[in-house]
Order: C-alpha cells, then structure tokens, then sequence
C-alpha cells in the first residue's frame, strides 16, 4: 500500500465512549458515531483524490449493552464505503489492551475519550494508551466537578489520581486556580507520552462554558506531538467560539422569554458578548513586546505553536495584536511582501520579527 508523505499508511480512530446517547432516531446524525464516520469518509476521499492511499479504521467502544446493540446495528448498515468499522462491548479501562492491539503497532491514531464520569481520564489511567507512539488525544475534562471538589480534604486522593498530583490552589481565584489545574493536569499526561526530541509532546485545551450559567463546564484537552496539530487545533476552536457564543445567548433568551412570558425586541445575536473569554488586546500586545527584541527573530511553525501552548489563547489573538503593534510603528516583519489585513505572521514560511524604536 502507497502511503502518503508523512509515512502514514493506515488511520485508526478510537471512540472510548460511543454510546449513541440523547438520539432516537435511525441514522443517529447528531452522535459523535454518525459525526466521525462522515469526517473519515471526507478524509478517505480527500486523500484517494490527491493519489495518496491511507486505510482508515474506526474502533467505537460501549460498555451500556442496550447502547452497545444500537451501536453495532448502526454499524453494520451505515459505515460508509472505503472504512472498517469495529464495536467493542465492555468497560474501557478493562479493555485498554485490547484497544491497543486492534490500532497496532504502525499505524497513526486519534483516541476520542469522553466518559459520563471523571475517573476514567486520570492520569494513570490514560498512561497505557499514552505511551503508544505516532498517537493524539481529545480528552473530555469534567472540571465542573474538580472545581467543587478540590478543597475537600476526603477528595483529595482521587484528585491526585486524575492530575498526576495535588496542586495548592488553596485561596487562588476562580480563573486563576481553573488555569493551574489545567496546568497541571497537561504536564502530567505529557510526561506520559514517549518523548521524542524533535517532536516533544504539546497539549492545549479549549474551554466550554454552560449554556446558561456563567461557569466552565468542561474542558476538550488536545494533546499531540506535531505542531501542526496545536495550530490545526486552535484555529478550529477559534471559528467554534463564536458558535458557543451564540448557542448560549439564544439558550439565556429562551430561558428569559419562558420565565416572563415576553418576547424580545432584539434576536440573540445582539447580546452576545464578542470579547467574552478571550485574551485581553492589551495583555497580547505586552506579550509579543516581552517576546521581542530589536535582534530579529524568527517565527516558523513550532514557534507558533509555543506561543499557543504558552498563552492559551487563539491565532486570531496573537494576529490581532501583532497588526495593532506594526500599525503603531513598534513592530516590524522583515519578511511580509504588500500588505497584510489579517495574518501578519505567515509562521507556515517562517518570518523574522523585529522591534522597532523604543516600547515600553
């Protein structure tokens, strides 16, 4: 079999938790099942188009045996042309090396794991699956319940089996403590993964607020060792930002509308709050000055991808803030040809950045 550039013949997707959950219907279309089956068939096409021939396969994993008989039923009628398809039933820390032996030992995999609870993402419990090399992680992390628990001293030891450790956030801020945790919940799943010298492991997360209250619900956890990924990964989140936004604000509107029995003069749309979670313009910008020198710099894809590990915060952000900067005469790239409205850094070429005059 012909593989493509990057040495990959053959894709494994893992969902750890199936289901289906929440959807009656036949074609079970808003599961993540029916979801990923359409993205790896678009991928198939994609790939076969470009002459490039990558065999894709796709391992659901269901321990609820009433799901679990949907889910194969599924299976064996909509599983698109061109993908294997495979349901395992049972608890899936049982079933860890069984899941490993069906990706092999050569191929590439994305492992799916959103559990019901928490304790199935502990660090020790991922360390199986993180090891396996040539692999990537989207972990659902519940911290909705680490936040409540992790003051109460009883607690403290199965907090300690989900991060790897227990921080002391005793007394830090709401923001503050949700970052650390993050923190440290990230560096241990990533000194589980075999490090590789010129492909480290990386991790980035973004958040999902509660559609109604102002609080996290949960964070998507992303960990990899390609910086392209980290990139791929946060330009995503950023064009589903808005989305969330909006969700929420019409779902805060409903719930006005049902609680006064009035409608409102203005659609959803007008109260959101554009700005909400996202880093500070201010903040951005003294950040690229503190990363910047007069000596140019250059900024090529991993750099970029430091950035985003390091901050948290989406290209756009970086983008924005470096434009503002340029336009004020603070910052200057050495390698922009005409102008630019947008990406002021091209980091896929690699440009030199340089301060100019004096900042402050």
């Amino acid at each position: 079999m012909a593989s493509d550039k990057s040495g990959i013949s053959e894709l494994c997707y893992v969902d750890c938790f199936a289901g289906p959950w929440l959807d009656d219907s036949e074609d079970l279309k808003t599961t993540s099942i029916a979801i990923s089956l359409g993205i790896l068939k678009r991928c198939e096409i994609g790939l076969r188009t470009q002459g490039k021939h990558v065999k894709f396969r796709a391992l659901y994993v269901e321990k609820n045996g009433v799901a679990f008989k949907r889910l194969n039923q599924y299976l064996s009628v909509h599983t698109p042309e061109g993908i294997e398809s495979n349901a395992l039933g049972g608890d899936f820390v049982e079933l860890r090396d069984r899941i490993l032996a069906w990706c092999g030992n050569k191929s590439f995999a994305f492992f799916f794991i959103d559990p019901k609870g928490w304790t199935e993402v502990s660090v020790d419990i991922l360390k199986t699956l993180l090891e396996r090399p040539r692999s990537e992680f989207l972990i659902n992390f519940m911290y909705d319940f680490l936040n409540r628990a992790v003051s109460i001293p009883s607690v403290l030891p199965q907090i300690r089996e989900l991060l790897g450790e227990v921080p002391s956030v005793e007394g830090w801020a709401p923001k503050a403590r949700e970052k650390e945790l993050l923190r440290v919940y990230r560096k241990n799943l990533k000194n589980k993964i075999l490090q590789n010298i010129r492909f480290p492991a990386r991790s980035v997360y973004v958040s999902v607020r509660d559609p109604t209250k102002e609080r996290t619900k949960y964070h998507l956890v992303y960990l990899t060792s390609h910086p392209l990924g980290i990139i791929k990964f946060m330009e995503i989140s950023e064009k589903l930002d808005f989305v969330q936004k909006q969700v929420r604000s019409a779902t805060k509107q409903q719930k006005r509308i049902s609680k006064t029995g009035q409608s409102e003069l203005f659609d959803s749309d007008e109260h959101i709050d554009r700005d909400e979670g996202r880093a500070r313009p201010e903040e951005v910008e003294s950040f690229w000055l503190k990363n910047l020198s007069h000596t140019p710099c250059r900024f090529d894809l991993r750099k970029f991808a430091d950035l985003l590990e390091e901050t948290d915060w989406f290209p756009g952000d970086l983008q924005a803030a470096l434009g503002r900067l340029m336009a004020q005469g603070k910052v200057r790239n050495l390698d922009a040809k005409g102008k630019r409205r947008s990406r002021f850094l091209h980091y896929e070429d690699g440009e030199r950045l340089q301060l100019i005059g004096e900042t402050k």
